[in-house]
């Protein structure tokens, strides 16, 4: 009879290397494919909200204007707005040359897949106030409903932690539930507090669209 041959402890310690390292094998590479997967998923949702977004762009404008943004991994990154919008940051802006009153400004921008523009730095303010004709004044998204100084932004930015560009001793009256950007000689580009019911310029602002 033959006797079985039974393993070394040098044999057994290969066999549970090996399978350590089936182990770990297996394992990257169901991580490596979940990564793969998780990566297609973020990308086609991103994709189609990117889509989405410019479908219903379409519906307002028939032309839009792409600007390359840098890079995100090896695509090239691509902002666009509408043609005759002019782009700064984040966002798309249109300066209106229709004079109506501070709800029908609001809803004009509305209809444009947009609304009354939010100021969040200095340097919005600057880039904005340079396409402003100086001889009128211009709505902002920023309103004071209940006349009592607690004004609001139209898309619920924090007030009291956002920047603000007042003329001196503005706001002054609390009947002015609106505001809007205006030139004086004796202090430049600044915000005034103004009646809704009179008839201004103003600002409309929309995010862009990333490609």
């Amino acid at each position: 009879m033959v006797q079985e041959r039974q393993p070394q402890g040098g044999e057994k310690r290969v066999c549970w290397f090996l399978k350590l390292w089936s182990i770990a094998v297996i394992s990257i590479i169901v991580l490596s494919v979940c990564f793969i997967v998780s990566c297609v998923v973020t990308y086609h949702f991103a994709s189609d909200k990117s889509n989405k977004r410019l479908s219903e762009l379409q519906i307002y404008h028939s032309n839009l204007t792409c600007f390359s943004e840098g890079t995100r991994v090896t695509e090239k990154v691509w902002g666009c707005c509408p043609s005759t919008w002019k782009s700064f940051g984040s966002s798309c802006y249109f300066i209106s040359t229709e004079f109506q009153v501070w709800s029908t400004c609001e809803q004009k921008c509305v209809e444009m897949g947009a609304h009354l523009v939010v100021i969040n730095t200095e340097a919005e303010q600057n880039f904005i106030v340079q396409q402003l004709n100086e001889s009128f004044s211009y709505f902002l998204g920023l309103s004071d409903p209940q006349g009592n100084n607690n004004w609001q932004w139209i898309d619920h930015t924090p007030f009291e932690k956002n920047v603000r560009f007042w003329h001196q001793n503005e706001p002054n009256f609390s009947a002015e539930q609106c505001a809007s950007v205006v030139f004086w000689k004796s202090g430049g580009w600044g915000w005034n507090d103004v009646f809704c019911d009179t008839k201004r310029n103003s600002i409309c602002e929309m995010k862009k669209i990333y490609l």
